[in-house]
């Protein structure tokens, strides 16, 4: 079971189902199904690759897509996209990635694409900390994040790194799905890699007093 097949029970242990949830770096939207099993009011799903946000808009009319990019400033980057196209990152590509093309993406702060979020989900392949310095602080009260124990700029940032972050905005851990980071490295870039023994963690932070 991973976070998303869990976000029904999670949200029954923390009590009230989010009224509006954002999610960063949606994809196909494949936990879509589990947002409504918990009975989330709104959703709204951001995905900057052109193909697939217009294929969330078929799929899901009931949800709000931006087809875009999120980071701390508003602008212009250019996205690589990967064979994998949920390894797609606004990153330099490292060696090993297996890149299909490079296109250029909208970038905007998610405080501005979803003011008033109470939960977000932010799967940036290293870029979560530059999300999450455009969030909606002042409203969130749910987080789950991927995160890195091994330093891999376009896997996912560091676990710590985005702990610190939470924390300082009042946030703190409430549990943890765990994946083999070698497992993740070899599906992603092909086997062979050097073992290096971390995990990629998807952290669910809670707003003190919230729980």
């Amino acid at each position: 079971m991973n976070v998303f097949e869990a976000f029904p029970a999670l949200v029954e242990r923390l009590g009230n189902p989010p009224l509006h949830l954002v999610h960063v770096g949606a994809h196909e939207g494949q936990e879509v199904r589990f947002y409504r099993a918990a009975d989330v009011g709104r959703i709204t799903l951001v995905e900057p690759i052109p193909q697939l946000a217009a294929r969330l808009h078929r799929r899901h009319p009931d949800t709000v897509v931006h087809q875009c990019a999120c980071g701390s400033a508003t602008g212009t980057a250019r996205l690589t996209v990967m064979r994998h196209t949920n390894l797609s990152t606004l990153q330099e590509p490292q060696p090993g990635d297996d890149v299909d093309r490079v296109i250029d993406v909208d970038v905007r702060r998610l405080d501005d694409i979803a003011p008033d979020a109470d939960a977000a989900v932010i799967d940036a392949q290293g870029r979560e900390l530059d999300v999450l310095e455009g969030a909606p602080w002042s409203s969130l009260r749910l987080l789950i994040v991927e995160t890195s124990t091994v330093d891999d700029p376009t896997m996912a940032a560091g676990y710590g790194d985005v702990s610190v972050l939470a924390a300082r905005y009042g946030f703190y851990e409430f549990d943890r799905w765990s994946r083999d980071y070698d497992q993740v490295n070899a599906w992603a870039r092909g086997p062979g890699r050097p073992r290096r023994g971390g995990e990629i963690r998807d952290v669910v932070f809670v707003r003190e007093g919230c729980e």
